[in-house]
């Protein structure tokens, strides 16, 4: 992931062999980064129309590692700010207030453990989300509802597929929704028998309120929530 790339160069960099040396072994940084993707995803609030993700951390450590981070806590701070402002910005995502870190310790931990708790703080900068927009699709022949949100979602036979289609005229990975500032993108991926909107055969195109979409046998149809 280029945002953990990154994260690890900068701090790097700005400490210099303190980061190579010191920092070799334990609790490495970029498992704090990591975690802090993570628990914006897992904690983000999605609305009609936005997705907001927390923007307080407070990270408790073992004592040694506390001790560890100590003299490149300011650096390891400001990067960690940096990896949630850059996390929101790629993912649309809103902030209600400027990132917030902060590292504590906990005699109870053992080296390399560590918690995190997280929040909503409003202050005054504050990263507007990219609109989500809502959306569902809804299989004619078989009655089941899917929603649409910010993710994309793939539709196929696998197993694995957001939407399955249990269709023999469905390929194992046949198609895409991607959620592009607000509408939704149906990009056929390279199926045997193709894609269907509105019975015309489309390789791309950006969904519309009552389009039907049809792999194989089966009818999707796309409405707007």
């Amino acid at each position: 992931m280029p945002i953990l790339r990154d994260f690890e160069r900068r701090l790097g960099a700005l400490v210099e062999g303190f980061f190579a040396s010191t920092l070799r072994s334990g609790l490495q940084p970029v498992e704090l980064a990591k975690r802090v993707i993570r628990e914006m995803d897992a904690n983000k609030t999605v609305g009609v129309h936005e997705v907001w993700a927390p923007n307080r951390f407070v990270f408790t450590l073992s004592v040694a590692d506390g001790e560890r981070f100590e003299q490149v806590e300011q650096a390891l701070v400001s990067e960690l700010r940096r990896v949630v402002r850059e996390t929101a910005s790629e993912r649309g995502w809103g902030l209600v207030g400027p990132p917030e870190i902060e590292l504590q310790t906990d005699e109870s931990l053992g080296k390399g453990r560590f918690d995190v708790e997280t929040s909503f703080v409003e202050g005054e900068e504050e990263l507007a989300p990219a609109p989500s927009g809502r959306a569902t699709l809804t299989a004619l022949n078989g009655g089941q509802t899917f929603t649409l949100g910010p993710s994309t979602v793939t539709l196929g036979r696998l197993p694995e597929s957001d939407i399955v289609v249990d269709d023999p005229g469905a390929s194992r990975q046949h198609a895409r929704i991607r959620n592009s500032n607000g509408e939704f993108v149906l990009t056929d991926l390279g199926s045997t028998n193709g894609t269907l909107v509105n019975d015309e055969s489309v390789r791309e195109r950006v969904l519309e309120d009552g389009d039907r979409i049809m792999i194989g046998e089966t009818v999707l149809e796309f409405r707007r929530a």
